[in-house]
């Protein structure tokens, strides 16, 4: 399953993580010690996937192979 992630938020630390049909998946944030924490939803297909990576690139990495898929920020946020 594919996996978009999307910048939420004004201070640049949070993106949603939402399957190509709009599902919520969780979300992504930049924590104080600049670490990058995967925050699945409760009953989501994400609660097995390991939480903590130390950039965006590797949490999406881990996301994408957790589903199988590819894991792509949104193509509207791109410049």
């Amino acid at each position: 399953m594919d996996v978009v992630v999307k910048p939420t938020g004004s201070e640049g630390t949070l993106w949603s993580l939402k399957d190509r049909l709009g599902r919520v998946l969780g979300a992504i944030e930049q924590d104080g010690e600049m670490l990058f924490q995967i925050m699945p939803e409760p009953n989501g297909t994400l609660k097995s996937v390991p939480r903590t990576h130390p950039t965006l690139d590797k949490a999406m990495t881990a996301v994408a192979g957790h589903m199988h898929g590819e894991c792509a920020l949104d193509s509207q946020d791109l410049g």
